[in-house]
């Protein structure tokens, strides 16, 4: 068992249920002192609905962890598959949901166990700045079926040098070896249409804080720190090889010259 599996695999099921937990209730602080509150249920369902479901689509949760939006497609009528790289997040998952026990499976996000062009939707939420991007995004593409779409959300290289939240998170994931990657978004994005594909959809956040406050804007800024894209792929490719976008460090945190 590698670094990254062995850290999903040992307490990070208790943790990152109690950080949806209180995300998804007001009168709770976020278990990290000092930290704002991770994206809520109700901000990722509204990323969700900005696309069409028709019953038996065939939908992968990229990074489906213990579940948790499980439901939320079975509504939908989905034909739902899930991959964790974590056993111990899927056996949280099938303890909660015993029904989705032949739907999902162990899998590296960079080495899908499907065929090209199998699912009409991907959504990878909240689990690509944990990935090593370049090879999870051609994974992705190269098993979604043209006209398909994928929902990415992710941590942004650019942000501001005073969000502090920002640079502590940064900083204590390393220090507990938390795998952890900042996207070059405008360089991905510009990549994705050179190879013919579309941008649906995009929402920004500035700061850190702004996800827990409901503040987002769709245009890209110059300076931000979380993004979601919803992209179609229009058309298929042989190949799917992005050159590098991403990085551990944030161009941010360079900038500014914190130690780890």
């Amino acid at each position: 068992m590698d670094k990254r599996t062995e850290y999903w695999n040992e307490t990070y099921v208790k943790y990152w249920k109690d950080k949806v937990d209180a995300a998804n209730d007001e009168s709770k602080q976020d278990i990290t002192e000092g930290d704002s509150k991770t994206e809520n249920d109700t901000e990722a369902y509204g990323l969700f609905n900005k696309v069409e479901y028709h019953a038996g689509d065939k939908l992968l949760d990229f990074g489906c962890g213990f579940g948790r939006f499980w439901t939320f497609f079975q509504d939908k009528k989905q034909d739902y598959y899930g991959i964790d790289i974590s056993q111990a997040m899927l056996d949280e998952f099938i303890r909660i949901y015993p029904e989705a026990k032949e739907k999902v499976q162990t899998s590296e996000g960079e080495k899908l166990p499907f065929a090209d062009n199998t699912f009409k939707h991907i959504v990878c939420n909240g689990v690509f700045d944990a990935c090593y991007q370049e090879q999870a995004l051609e994974e992705m593409l190269r098993v979604c079926v043209v006209g398909g779409d994928i929902i990415l959300t992710g941590k942004n290289n650019n942000y501001y040098e005073d969000d502090t939240q920002a640079l502590i998170a940064e900083r204590n994931a390393r220090r507990k070896g938390h795998p952890n990657y900042f996207t070059d978004l405008h360089r991905m994005k510009q990549m994705l249409l050179d190879k013919g594909m579309e941008i649906l959809y995009e929402k920004y956040e500035l700061r850190r804080e702004d996800m827990e406050k409901g503040i987002s804007c769709y245009k890209e800024p110059k300076l931000f720190y979380t993004w979601s894209l919803i992209i179609k792929k229009r058309k298929q490719l042989e190949k799917y090889i992005f050159e590098k976008f991403s990085d551990q460090y944030s161009n941010t945190w360079n900038i500014v010259g914190m130690s780890d």
